[in-house]
């Protein structure tokens, strides 16, 4: 009896310290929890709630225009009827008025129109660059306020992503959505979208709603800054068998789009790094060479004379299997590899050759080819 009298008094001493250390970390994860949690124990306010999207959308929105373009469409009883659509977006970047846009906004275009606001301003098409998906606008006497460009190579994957843009027209003019990076350095080479085809095999990946109208307008991390130009979206409804796609958009980034920009309005158009080659894509079932079978590669149907290819010992029929180390099976990943470089830079091609390969014929056994590896340097050809 002596026994269970005094277990029950330590009994009730230990729970009342078990409650007065649990009140106590209670309080003290009060204030460290999430602003929700907290704000359900009473250890915060509904302004701890606050979005953090909105002061960063009051600071760039001014920014992002849109774009209105006009078309001759068609002869009627002796008329040119002219027809006007709204057609994108566009971001600011300058205040002597350049804009930055897609090239298939205002490709074609008879006029192109910049609204900001309330004002609609007519605009010069400086250059654009179908390969990029880039081009530059610019508006004279105009108040445009230009947005702040940032360092796309310092984005990771999960960052906030905010897209500001015109979805479906003028309507819904600078419409915010918001979602994350979902993904860098994604090769959209071959991918279409309503007959636009991206160039660039280095597109960020954005879950944040990019919808038609807002092709040309910006991606901008959380800080306010403009780290891509909103280019595409892949969708599919799940027809015919088909997945379903949702939310996968993606943008051009701006560190490509600031050297691209800068040539169009030096130049007027893009000088890319190149080292002189014409390819074609030989697509084979083998990525290996056989007796029967030339290897998935890329062809060079010619070499230009006096380029930097020609120097290093490439010729014409050469298969192009490797750049810098890294196995090729298009056009487009070759001159993504060599427009990776600076000018001056040396490229590292490898080669399958087969001596009179086009004489070969259909019946025939292939030959056993030699495998060279040249050191090309990467030029500007263009620059004249």
């Amino acid at each position: 009896m002596l026994f269970r009298k005094y277990w029950a008094g330590w009994t009730a001493l230990a729970l009342t310290a078990v409650m007065f250390f649990a009140a106590g970390a209670l309080a003290q994860d009060a204030q460290s929890a999430p602003p929700a949690l907290a704000l359900a124990e009473g250890g915060a306010t509904a302004a701890d709630l606050d979005s953090p999207f909105k002061a960063v959308y009051e600071q760039v929105s001014p920014s992002v225009v849109g774009i209105e373009i006009t078309l001759k469409t068609d002869v009627f009883q002796g008329r040119i009827l002219t027809t006007t659509s709204f057609v994108g977006s566009g971001v600011v970047i300058d205040e002597a008025g350049y804009v930055l846009t897609n090239y298939h906004v205002v490709e074609g275009a008879d006029g192109i129109y910049v609204i900001s606001g309330e004002e609609k301003y007519p605009a010069e098409y400086v250059a654009g660059d179908a390969a990029s998906d880039v081009a530059v606008l610019r508006v004279e006497d105009a108040r445009l306020t230009a947005a702040v460009l940032g360092d796309s190579d310092a984005l990771s994957v999960g960052d906030w992503a905010l897209v500001i843009g015109n979805p479906l027209g003028q309507q819904f003019a600078n419409t915010l959505t918001v979602g994350v990076i979902s993904g860098l350095g994604r090769d959209m080479a071959d991918s279409v979208q309503g007959g636009v085809g991206s160039g660039s095999t280095d597109m960020i990946q954005t879950n944040a709603a990019i919808n038609s109208g807002n092709s040309g307008g910006g991606l901008f991390n959380i800080a306010g800054e403009l780290v891509g130009v909103t280019s595409m979206k892949l969708s599919n409804n799940g027809y015919f068998g088909y997945a379903a796609i949702e939310g996968i958009g993606f943008a051009i980034p701006i560190n490509s789009v600031k050297t691209i920009a800068s040539d169009l309005v030096a130049y007027g158009r893009v000088l890319y790094p190149r080292i002189g080659l014409e390819m074609v894509e030989l697509n084979s079932p083998s990525m290996e060479p056989t007796e029967d079978m030339l290897p998935c590669s890329v062809w060079v149907r010619s070499v230009e004379a006096g380029g930097p290819a020609e120097a290093a010992g490439i010729r014409a029929d050469d298969l192009i299997l490797e750049v810098d180390g890294e196995r090729v099976t298009t056009s487009a990943q070759v001159q993504s590899a060599i427009r990776a470089h600076e000018i001056g830079d040396t490229v590292s091609v490898t080669v399958y050759r087969i001596p009179n390969l086009l004489s070969i014929r259909a019946d025939e056994k292939i030959p056993e080819g030699e495998y060279l590896t040249f050191e090309v340097e990467v030029k500007i050809l263009d620059a004249d």
